[in-house]
């Protein structure tokens, strides 16, 4: 039995999303002739480029991104979110508080694991919880299990369909085109096999921290302004080589590091946000990595507070320190 209290007028069409035979102990609303679905730009629409909206729109669907975020969404993200979040958490529930009133659902994957044998951070686990206790009442929550230790993508792709009613044959279809855009989108961040111009800047963070351009662009316009060569961590389609760093995307940042010299990197800058317990404890790792190849490496540790000015005044010490 489910333990969450929902609004009268939708008790007749709940659907508890059983998990290893288990109830979730919450619930997804879903209304068969509902369309538009709400995807927000923040989190996983980062780590699985044109995925999503793909899908949706193969299937009949109309799927509708939030707006990129800005000013206005940071405002709303400190009035509707738990003062404990990291900034991405934060930002995600204002991009699904925007969201609530235009679509008849929110899409809000349980990420667990985006690569077999790894998981993702704990908090995108439980992210349809929280996203479903704060707004289950306004609008229906949209939810899948993104497992990549028990099933592929290809079969969540394929359980989405099914919840919605697409017939088999059409989910088959627009899963095969949604992963062969996301690959194509992907495969674009590739590294170039010529070796560009050294020394140059690595930039390391999480994808939907690299890749929101509120949370990063000011750091990486001034980067650009100050040297001449900064590189942005990729997140392609390669897979990286095992290790005993078990979260995903972290994994990925361990392995990239490990393999720098110090010929052709002057230095490392990590962008970081308060509260984020895989960064709490990969900093540390990365500083040891990067003291032995003797390569200089900063964190900038961001949240909602934080200022551009001040953030540009430590790179330019830290790129004037490494010119000395």
């Amino acid at each position: 039995m489910c333990c969450c209290r929902f609004a009268p007028s939708a008790i007749d069409n709940l659907l508890c999303l059983p998990s290893n035979g288990k109830m979730f102990p919450f619930t997804v609303l879903i209304k068969s002739r509902s369309k538009r679905i709400g995807i927000p730009r923040a989190l996983y629409f980062y780590t699985y480029p044109a995925l999503w909206e793909t899908f949706f729109r193969e299937i009949g669907a109309e799927p509708i991104l939030s707006n990129p975020t800005d000013i206005d969404t940071v405002e709303r993200a400190v009035a509707v979110s738990e003062s404990e979040h990291c900034l991405p958490n934060k930002l995600f529930d204002a991009h699904v508080a925007e969201l609530t009133e235009s679509v008849d659902m929110v899409f809000v994957p349980r990420t667990i694991s985006m690569r077999k044998g790894y998981i993702a951070c704990p908090k995108l686990g439980a992210l349809p919880d929280a996203i479903s206790a704060d707004s289950s009442e306004r609008t229906d929550i949209l939810v899948v299990d993104i497992n990549e230790n028990k099933q592929s993508l290809e079969k969540s792709l394929w359980e989405i369909g099914r919840k919605l009613g697409a017939e088999a044959s059409l989910i088959r279809r627009a899963s095969q085109k949604a992963l062969a855009v996301m690959r194509t989108r992907r495969m674009a961040t590739e590294e170039p096999a010529f070796v560009p111009a050294v020394p140059r800047f690595l930039v390391l963070g999480h994808p939907y921290v690299l890749l929101d351009p509120y949370i990063s662009g000011g750091i990486l316009k001034t980067l650009n302004r100050l040297v001449s060569n900064v590189e942005v961590m990729a997140f392609s389609e390669k897979m990286a080589p095992d290790s005993h760093i078990l979260w995903c995307t972290s994994n990925k940042m361990f392995h990239k590091i490990t393999g720098l010299d110090q010929d052709t990197y002057a230095g490392v800058i990590q962008i970081a946000v308060f509260n984020c317990g895989c960064d709490s404890m990969m900093i540390e790792i990365f500083r040891s990595v990067l003291k032995k190849k003797r390569i200089p490496y900063m964190v900038l540790i961001l949240d909602e507070h934080s200022a551009q000015a001040g953030l540009d005044t430590r790179l330019e010490a830290f790129i004037d320190s490494i010119g000395w």
